[in-house]
């Protein structure tokens, strides 16, 4: 039988110690046994993430993710930056305007990355702006946005706060969001982590906790609380 070679940013081939763990029988999750297992992953994901903050596992794919960064910090008509430079973030500006948000939209050429001093201008000359969304690593196009310059803008603004998609990052990028402060920060399983898609997991700053107090999204699936 001939071997399959995943040469893709995902899904990424499962090692096997993973594959083996999935024959296990099922653990019932609301079982005791379930608990050590889940504080083990969750733990592991804090790790992950550099944050002492807990970051969320839900059972969806990476855009699931993103919805829930859009519909449990946002309200309609809320003023928002979506950063396209590729399909990637072309997808923040849909589910933001989705539900209801006025999404500024900066065009950055395919191949390039968003310049910091772009953001900061965007933030100076409108502080009513409460979001930037930006991909870490746009898949469509290999370009790495320098997360931690942005973070660096943003976090100059007591009422902004910045959402990273990071599902093809985790992993292959040093990304830390408590040292940087990045507020919102989305990965998922199928891409560095080696996992198989299903999974999608969301760490969550104290001060997006706190816009999530005065979110008026609906929300229910998605409902981070």
């Amino acid at each position: 039988m001939l071997k399959r070679y995943l040469l893709a940013p995902g899904p990424t081939p499962v090692p096997s110690e993973a594959l083996l763990a999935m024959a296990m029988p099922i653990i019932h999750h609301r079982s005791p046994d379930f608990l050590p297992v889940l504080d083990a992953a969750k733990n592991g994901l804090k790790w992950l993430y550099q944050t002492k903050n807990d970051v969320l596992i839900l059972c969806s794919t990476g855009t699931g993710g993103m919805v829930g960064a859009v519909n449990n910090f946002f309200s309609s008509g809320d003023k928002v930056i979506t950063v396209n430079g590729g399909k990637f973030g072309e997808r923040w500006t849909k589910i933001c305007k989705a539900y209801g948000l006025q999404a500024e939209e900066i065009i950055v050429e395919w191949g390039y990355a968003i310049k910091p001093d772009t953001i900061e201008a965007k933030l100076k000359d409108d502080p009513s702006i409460k979001g930037v969304f930006v991909q870490a690593s746009e898949t469509s196009t290999g370009v790495y946005h320098d997360i931690e310059a942005l973070a660096k803008v943003v976090r100059k603004y007591e009422n902004t706060i910045l959402i990273v998609d990071a599902i093809s990052a985790i992993v292959a990028h040093d990304l830390r969001m408590d040292e940087w402060g990045i507020d919102v920060m989305i990965g998922g399983s199928q891409k560095g982590v080696m996992l198989p898609p299903g999974l999608a997991f969301v760490g969550i700053s104290e001060k997006a906790w706190k816009f999530s107090e005065k979110s008026k999204c609906p929300r229910f699936y998605f409902n981070f609380k």
